[in-house]
């Protein structure tokens, strides 16, 4: 059983890469770093991961091209991963952004999307396994940096400074917002220059990070909590990059142990950490209930199950509809899911019979990418990320109300981050075609539930987060 969050992982990595193409600073004695070629070193707890380099070229009088690309080697559950990521946006000269192009391989799987902005509208096209899906996201204002440090690097900061801008996230297609504070003003070292920088705080996409920065050049951005780094280094430093950390142990949630997780019934643990949990919705009743950070979970058998074909009401419509990631209406995803449901006399023997396809179906391989519906219905391999999406896509089509969670699990001594989908067949339901399990177990603790989006959360608690089981109140 494969159960390590990749596409987590990858989040946190990919969110902390596109923010740090650039930076703000005040101004000082020049630098022999060249701005317009700014490469970095990328390490995990300590050890090396990989290179970003980014490159800003002038296209003329009013425009600029900024690439951007990226590699880490990554190991996951055992098996080495090349993971490279890809970004090329047009701007004009004060990096308001045109278009974006956007992709991400792992050798395995490729996905990739074009973002084209008209007045204040965003339509991305992503492109998976050969199909395309479109959505459309809007932004408030009349500015829309491509890469929100490169908006900051004009500016001249002074220590306590705050500032806002709308964030994009090409992999996803949406929007969110970018907090940027200046913490302080301080002498600091890029390529061997002693240069007058300010030390940012920058929060976006669930990830808060803090970066050195001077002229129009960073010289390390760090994410604390994770023990991620990126340091400035000369443009010829290079050669290839082994990291030997497993990202499942590097990411592995501390706990009180957990004996016999797979059993059914309830479970109450309390959520312990340096978190902002004000962002967290933790309750999701009759599944998960919460008092505070302390929740219970329990899982049983439903007891309403509804007929199938299930009857449409107003408020299942968001979790039947297509969303960039999970394709529900995708022609040979439809046909798949009404042959796998031919027959079912109810909703809960439908979500059955999908998930016992998914679990035999899709090989338990780690993957560093995105995950698409359609993607894994073609390589019929992938983590729980990818297990998820086609059960949620398959559940869609056949007409079940069907949701993607994001959260933790308990296995081989530890809590890992996790992915697994609830459906409703007359009551929510978890179930993790992951494990093979037709109603999962209690040590599934949702964090964030629904698209690729909102689940960017969860990068909040990596790396703070401690798990303790209490003991669950006897029935009366």
């Amino acid at each position: 059983m494969q159960e390590m969050n990749a596409l987590n992982a990858l989040r946190i990595l990919s969110v902390l890469m596109l923010s740090a193409a650039s930076a703000c600073g005040g101004g000082g004695a020049p630098s022999a770093a060249d701005p317009s070629l700014q490469k970095f070193a990328v390490s995990l707890q300590g050890e090396d991961i990989g290179y970003m380099e980014i490159r800003v070229e002038p296209l003329g009088e009013d425009s600029l091209l900024l690439t951007e690309e990226t590699m880490w080697d990554l190991v996951l559950m055992g098996n080495r991963r090349r993971v490279v990521m890809t970004m090329e946006a047009r701007t004009d000269s004060t990096l308001d952004l045109g278009s974006l192009d956007f992709s991400l391989s792992d050798g395995q799987a490729t996905i990739s999307s074009r973002t084209v902005r008209s007045g204040n509208t965003l339509t991305t096209v992503l492109s998976s396994a050969g199909r395309e899906m479109t959505s459309t996201a809007e932004f408030e204002g009349g500015y829309l940096p491509a890469v929100v440090d490169l908006a900051c690097a004009g500016m001249a900061w002074t220590e306590g400074q705050e500032m806002v801008f709308p964030s994009f996230d090409p992999a996803s297609g949406t929007m969110d917002r970018a907090e940027v504070k200046c913490l302080e003003l301080a002498d600091a070292v890029l390529l061997g220059d002693t240069v007058p920088a300010a030390r940012l705080e920058i929060r976006q996409l669930g990830t808060t990070t803090e970066v050195w920065v001077f002229d129009g050049q960073i010289l390390s951005e760090e994410d604390p909590g994770l023990g991620m780094l990126m340091t400035r280094v000369p443009p010829g430093q290079g050669g290839d990059v082994y990291s030997s950390r497993d990202l499942y142990q590097v990411f592995a949630v501390s706990s009180t142990p957990v004996s016999d997780p797979r059993a059914p019934g309830t479970r109450v643990f309390s959520l312990e950490g340096d978190i902002d949990w004000s962002r967290f919705r933790l309750s999701y009743p009759p599944v998960q209930t919460a008092s505070g950070t302390v929740v219970t979970v329990t899982a049983e058998l439903p007891d309403t199950v509804a007929p199938f074909p299930v009857p449409a009401e107003d408020w299942m419509q968001p979790w039947l509809e297509d969303d960039p990631m999970i394709q529900s209406s995708d022609p040979a995803i439809k046909a798949l899911a009404d042959s796998l449901t031919a027959g079912a006399s109810d909703a809960w023997e439908a979500a059955c019979k999908i998930a016992g396809f998914v679990d035999a179906y899709v090989e338990n391989t780690p993957t560093v990418s995105l995950p698409s519906s359609v993607e894994v219905l073609e390589s019929a391999r992938g983590d729980c990320n990818e297990h998820t999406v086609l059960f949620t896509a398959l559940a869609r089509a056949a007409g079940i109300p069907a949701r993607p969670c994001a959260g933790i699990v308990y296995l081989s001594g530890s809590f890992g981050y996790h992915a697994w989908p609830l459906v409703w067949v007359g009551e929510w339901v978890p179930m993790d075609p992951t494990f093979g399990q037709m109603v999962a177990d209690p040590t599934h603790v949702i964090l964030a539930e629904g698209s690729l989006e909102s689940q960017y959360v969860i990068t909040s608690v990596m790396g703070r987060l401690h798990v303790t089981e209490l003991e669950a109140e006897a029935d009366d």
